[in-house]
């Protein structure tokens, strides 16, 4: 089953679209996880992709309902109809008449679709995901290389295709390979294209930007999309702009914290809260709670303002299907700000709040495990290494660790002086999970593992590979 940004992603869809299409009936999820997110099964994929093309060829949300559910003579029918009303367009719809005409052929003659490039592309990171959950993730890696190769046509010339480029920035990240990221997303926005689609290239940008270090560049390009979210969009979509945590970092690396706090200010001061952005507007509270937290201090009361409001949003519907989630991330923020402020009894009480809440929540374990490798990580980046290893054991009980997750459990180990041979063992299940190149940057930006004695040897087993 697949989440909605992976749905979206192998689809060629946007998560808006998708909420959008539950919403008004025409696709909804086949299923729902304990904690009330929407699940996409490979059937919801193959419509999502039926939805996708008949958009393509020109049909209403409404004409699209039907077609989804009707006859192969109906279908055949609609399709003809479709093709003569083209056919008397101006000569830019001449590509729409043909793809018109090939759906045509498939329903008339039972044939099959000519090869689709972007569905090439989405069935080889459908392979990856898939083969990657048994098998070392860099021995996987020329499924994504050749998914972009697929992809290249259409990403591109002069006239890129929307959805091609989401696919293609989804697997620069699996890749790790922010240059081309960030050349993408530049090609894309040189030709204009809708608010939506650019709003997202702007921001993964300003992601690949992070990600090279290139600070200053990113909080230029994300300033200058603050303003024009604030000047040219209705305030109800204002959140949208500064809800990541990656972003505000960058701001932050490039010494310029407080101008994103003075940023913030104005722009939450103007945000329209609705149902539709209950959830952006409390991950930017959190976003910010984060941003300030590295000085304490300083922003003590601000902190205790948006964790208020952060617990208001919670209470806002009892019913919110994502509510469960934000009363993760509620923990978490306490957790964090108990440790901020240098309260041991208050970290203490916390934690063991976090811990009571994952014990009455009937999820997966697997999600149970999640939550406890988070709890793991922000103890280990609050200096609190026994913590975090205790809170990373009992993830495992639960879950399969991701790399990240490994690479920060043998961290911890390390911290706490766990044999060396234990180490190793975890770097070398991180490895495994690990692109080579993402594996070398975290080893560099782990101060535990990089100034070890013995660092070569552990470079070595988180390089290691099954």
């Amino acid at each position: 089953m697949y989440k909605v940004s992976e749905a979206a992603a192998l689809s060629g869809v946007t998560v808006r679209a998708l909420h959008h299409y539950d919403a008004i009936g025409l696709l909804q999820p086949s299923a729902r996880s304990d904690a009330d997110y929407r699940l996409y099964g490979n059937d919801d994929i193959a419509a999502l992709r039926r939805i996708r093309r008949y958009q393509a060829l020109g049909f209403s949300l409404d004409e699209i309902r039907e077609l989804l559910t009707a006859s192969a003579k109906d279908r055949l029918a609609a399709m003809r109809n479709q093709r003569d009303a083209v056919r008397h367009r101006a000569a830019e719809t001449a590509a729409i008449v043909h793809a018109i005409n090939r759906e045509i052929t498939m329903e008339n003659g039972g044939g099959t679709q000519p090869p689709d490039r972007l569905e090439r592309a989405q069935g080889l990171v459908s392979e990856y995901r898939e083969r990657s959950r048994t098998e070392s993730v860099p021995q996987q890696s020329a499924l994504l290389a050749e998914a972009l190769d697929v992809l290249r046509p259409l990403t591109t010339g002069a006239a890129m295709d929307a959805a091609a480029v989401r696919l293609a920035v989804w697997i620069h990240h699996l890749r790790h390979d922010y240059a081309n990221l960030a050349d993408l997303c530049r090609r894309f926005l040189d030709q204009e294209p809708d608010w939506e689609d650019g709003a997202f290239a702007t921001l993964e940008l300003v992601n690949a930007l992070t990600f090279l270090e290139r600070h200053q560049d990113g909080v230029d390009v994300h300033r200058a999309h603050i303003e024009a979210v604030m000047a040219h969009r209705p305030p109800t979509e204002w959140a949208d702009a500064m809800w990541n945590s990656s972003h505000s970092h960058c701001w932050h690396a490039a010494g310029q914290r407080e101008a994103w706090v003075d940023l913030f200010r104005v722009l939450d001061a103007g945000v329209e809260a609705t149902a539709e952005n209950r959830q952006n507007r409390y991950e930017l509270l959190h976003t910010a709670a984060m941003a300030m937290g590295s000085d304490y201090e300083t922003y003590a009361t601000d902190i205790e303002t948006l964790t208020e409001r952060m617990a208001a949003i919670i209470g806002e519907d009892p019913d919110w299907s994502e509510r469960l989630w934000a009363e993760l991330r509620f923990e978490q923020q306490k957790v964090g700000n108990a440790v901020r402020c240098g309260d041991p009894e208050g970290v203490t009480q916390a934690v063991d709040a976090y811990r009571t809440f994952l014990d009455r929540c009937d999820w997966p374990r697997k999600q149970i495990g999640i939550a406890y490798s988070n709890l793991g990580a922000i103890m280990l980046w609050e200096n609190r290494p026994e913590d975090a290893v205790g809170s990373f054991v009992r993830a495992q009980q639960d879950l399969e660790l991701d790399g990240y997750g490994y690479a920060w459990f043998a961290s911890a180990s390390l911290a706490s002086g766990a044999p060396r041979e234990r180490v190793r063992e975890l770097l070398a299940e991180a490895g495994r999970r690990l692109e080579s190149a993402d594996a070398m940057r975290i080893f560099n930006e782990d101060a535990v593992l990089s100034s070890a004695a013995d660092k070569d040897d552990l470079l070595n087993a988180l390089l290691q590979t099954a």
